[in-house]
């Protein structure tokens, strides 16, 4: 009777100390996995976090239409007056950096405008302030400019000079839609005031082109 409760008490004793053993093996390996997904989890939100950080480096490519107010003058050759406006079209390749972000950004500009008397390469430099509201970025800022106007043989005669050295400021206000994190569609208006041209007094340039953040 003695034996039969030893063997009997044995046994139970066995089989529990298997089953806590059991019981124990499986809660680590649930605490093992639990630290796995928490580990995988924080990676992924910080590659997530990596991959939302804001590109502060665009570039530009627009479409350019430009119109000039020009001086009083008369034609070198006839002496009759020359026209006091003009239009032109071409394109503009530009850089962006911003300073602090969606705040503040500067830029610097290369359009090349023509017509069929004359071929402009002016080079800009605009300090933006920025207004970011989801998806849309306006802007308005300040800018300097530096332009360099050739004439062909014909518009060199009446004008007295084959080419003009000037330098002027302006102002700028535009904006942009973004359609996804890299590409935008941005539309602006610049206004220029050359004192030192004796050809160009005022110039209004309209640009409307793709961006590409980086």
């Amino acid at each position: 009777m003695t034996f039969h409760k030893t063997k009997r008490a044995v046994i139970l004793a066995v089989a529990a100390s298997w089953l806590l053993s059991w019981i124990a093996g499986t809660s680590g390996a649930h605490a093992e996995d639990s630290k796995a997904d928490s580990a995988g989890g924080e990676g992924a939100s910080k590659e997530g976090i990596g991959e939302e950080k804001k590109r502060l480096n665009s570039i530009r490519l627009s479409g350019v239409y430009a119109f000039h107010l020009l001086e009083h003058r008369d034609s070198a050759t006839t002496g009759e007056p020359l026209d006091t406006r003009e239009h032109l079209g071409g394109f503009e390749v530009s850089y962006e950096r911003e300073l602090i972000e969606e705040h503040l950004a500067i830029e610097l500009a290369k359009p090349f405008v023509f017509s069929r008397d004359i071929w402009e390469t002016p080079f800009d430099l605009t300090l933006k302030g920025l207004f970011v509201k989801g998806d849309w970025e306006g802007y308005i800022g300040v800018m300097g400019t530096f332009n360099v106007r050739i004439f062909n043989k014909e518009r060199a005669e009446f004008e007295g000079q084959k080419n003009v050295v000037s330098f002027g400021f302006g102002g700028t206000i535009g904006g942009s839609y973004h359609f996804t994190e890299r590409w935008a569609l941005e539309l602006g208006f610049d206004y220029e005031y050359v004192p030192t041209d004796p050809v160009v007094t005022h110039g209004f340039d309209f640009a409307l082109g793709g961006l590409y953040h980086f």
